[in-house]
């Protein structure tokens, strides 16, 4: 092997989280561990790209991300805060200027604008409960350890620990317990959000979650779904309560007949119920921000009529009475409500339970994946049918027929192997001198069975045999 030949083999093995001379323009201790290496094009100098210019940071135009739209910080309980107020404050508390000394890029500048760039309300709080987990993570493991000092190592750590419960992430978890794989997917696909952001900005070389694999998600949900005599039930819930709570019955009839999320609901404002077409329609924005029209029938209009008239085209559809947003939190109550009002006995009762049951219930009905999947909103097929675990599928299922043949299985006999046939009685070889006397007396006798009794048999072949061998013997 030539000497060139070497250096490329040791250029292909070395890890891109190892420093090699001339891969950076500066030495390991001050270079970026997410951007350094030759991963996927040029190198990374300490405030951008070798040969270029340092670029300026993102600019969300906010002081705190705690001013973005949707992530109003929560201090108090009942002060109109959207989320944690720790969690912004976690946030904001991340350099906002880069440091020449140890040569890393400010992570708060980034973070916030990668936040403000979410598309919806529900997205920008999904992002920014991810990345403050990651952070307070983060914190635990490499204190003092920069947001793009992350490697995919740590990535595939991270993902471990929420994963077993083990760890610093295990005091994160919620009661120590491990994440669920479609929960474990769905932080992954946030931190790959936020670090695709921020190599596309030129703040670091490469995402060091690009090549993160995500962990294998069932293709049967987990979320519990009503049946349709429950689902009925309720229904009938939120009518009982229109009179006293009208924008309670509303967001049950919403969230149960067109089984949107939560934080679509949420944002629904009073110009999104229209007529188009000879029908009533509500327009809605879906998570990804794709806007979708859902036809509204007459159970749901009834109950939505009373909070459009008279209103403003961009007030809020569904409001607390001081004026706060109909948050998932206070829509769990709205159902609790209705159910408790129909006598439905529901411990758990969620808004995402209900869009599992609207799911389930359109499946078992027998309506194509591809009509269910556009209600719903889903970008894959794959994803509306981990819902199908309808009332057939189940009924159906192998381990009826399994428990069936396991219970039908007779008893066994004492000593005798399970499963096994019943002892057959000994069996006599038929040609035993014993048998060959009852064949020829049964021959030789009149009547084709023994002889009478008194009377002497009659000889046989097989006298005649056994004679002959006495009579060789004697002699």
């Amino acid at each position: 092997m030539t000497g060139q030949q070497m250096g490329r083999e040791e250029e292909v093995l070395v890890p891109t989280t190892v420093w090699r001379p001339g891969a950076s323009t500066v030495p390991p201790a001050a270079s970026t561990v997410a951007g350094s290496g030759g991963f996927g094009g040029r190198a990374v100098g300490p405030l951008g790209r070798a040969g270029e210019p340092p670029l300026p940071p993102p600019a969300p135009l906010v002081a705190s991300v705690g001013d973005i739209a949707g992530l109003r910080p929560r201090r108090r309980p009942r002060d109109g805060g959207e989320v944690p107020g720790a969690d912004v404050d976690l946030i904001d508390a991340l350099p906002r200027d880069d440091d020449p000394a140890t040569h890393q890029r400010a992570g708060w500048p980034t973070v916030a604008a990668w936040l403000r760039a979410g598309k919806t309300a529900a997205t920008r709080r999904d992002r920014l409960a991810v990345v403050a987990k990651f952070v307070r993570w983060w914190a635990l493991t490499a204190p003092g350890a920069g947001l793009w000092q992350v490697t995919e190592d740590v990535v595939v750590a991270y993902l471990d620990q929420l994963g077993t419960g083990s760890g610093a992430a295990a005091d994160l978890n919620r009661g120590g317990k491990a994440l669920a794989p479609a929960t474990l997917a769905w932080h992954l696909s946030n931190l790959k959000s936020l670090y695709g952001y921020a190599a596309r900005r030129q703040v670091i070389g490469h995402s060091p979650a690009q090549w993160v694999e995500a962990p294998e998600v069932g293709k049967v949900g987990t979320t519990p779904a009503l049946d349709l005599t429950d689902g009925t039930t309720l229904l009938r819930g939120a009518q009982a309560i229109a009179a006293k709570h009208p924008a309670d019955a509303a967001a049950v009839a919403l969230l149960t007949i067109t089984g949107m999320r939560a934080g679509e609901l949420e944002s629904l404002t009073v110009g999104r119920v229209e007529r188009s077409a000879g029908h009533w329609v509500i327009r809605f924005r879906l998570k990804g921000g794709a806007v979708i029209v859902v036809p509204l029938p007459e159970v749901a209009m009834a109950l939505l009529r009373p909070l459009t008239a008279g209103r403003k085209s961009n007030d809020l559809l569904l409001q607390r009475a001081d004026g706060r947003s109909f948050d998932r939190w206070r829509q769990q109550t709205a159902l609790r409500r209705a159910a408790r009002a129909a006598g439905l006995d529901v411990a758990k009762l969620t808004p995402h339970m209900l869009r599992a049951t609207a799911a389930t219930l359109l499946l078992a009905a027998g309506v194509p994946v591809e009509d269910v999947q556009k209600l719903l909103g889903h970008a894959s097929p794959v994803t509306t049918q981990r819902y199908d675990r309808g009332e057939a599928q189940l009924n159906e299922h192998a381990v009826h027929r399994l428990a069936e043949l396991l219970t039908q299985q007779p008893p066994s006999a004492p000593g005798q192997a399970a499963g096994a046939p019943p002892h057959d009685p000994p069996s006599h070889d038929p040609s035993s001198p014993a048998d060959l006397v009852q064949q020829e007396s049964a021959l030789t006798s009149p009547t084709g069975g023994p002889p009478p009794a008194g009377e002497a048999p009659a000889p046989t072949f097989t006298d005649a045999v056994a004679a002959a061998a006495a009579q060789s013997l004697e002699s």
